[in-house]
């Protein structure tokens, strides 16, 4: 028997992607879920391997399709990491990302300051002025570096 816990968070993720105007589907189920229990940034070969312990029998190929239909519709952000690899973020919000070149953490770095966003207007007219005839999105501002655990 399911708990009411889980049925309440198969119903909101069924809700989300009827709000986001996409169809329910199992792979599309198990991806968000576990993008609901974390808040990391993960590539599409680390959450096929999580998927894989948890006993979801999904090719690698469906789960790159499926986020890449996930990535598309708005529910997740998708971006070079710090190994160059791709990875994929559920915080849709505005925000920029510190990336470690050693490891490949990615940490967010939210835009709660004045000078961030500034930051970001200025990308954002610069970018419009040299890239003409580019409809640009949103700056995305990618931060490299090494952590604080690969330095020590």
């Amino acid at each position: 028997m399911e708990s009411s816990n889980s049925t309440k968070k198969d119903v909101a993720i069924r809700q989300k992607l009827k709000d986001y105007g996409l169809r329910y589907s199992k792979p599309r189920e198990a991806i968000l879920s576990i993008f609901g229990e974390r808040k990391q940034h993960i590539s599409a070969e680390k959450l096929f391997q999580e998927l894989k312990e948890r006993g979801e029998e999904l090719s690698l190929s469906t789960v790159y399709l499926n986020l890449r239909v996930l990535s598309t519709a708005g529910l997740l952000r998708e971006f070079q990491g710090g190994n160059g690899e791709t990875v994929f973020d559920n915080n849709t919000s505005p925000h920029d990302h510190l990336v470690c070149k050693v490891c490949g953490t990615v940490t967010d770095i939210p835009l709660t300051y004045i000078e961030n966003a500034s930051i970001h207007r200025q990308l954002h007219a610069n970018a419009k002025q040299y890239a003409k005839g580019w409809n640009i999105d949103e700056p995305d501002l990618i931060l490299q570096g090494i952590c604080p655990t690969c330095r020590t």
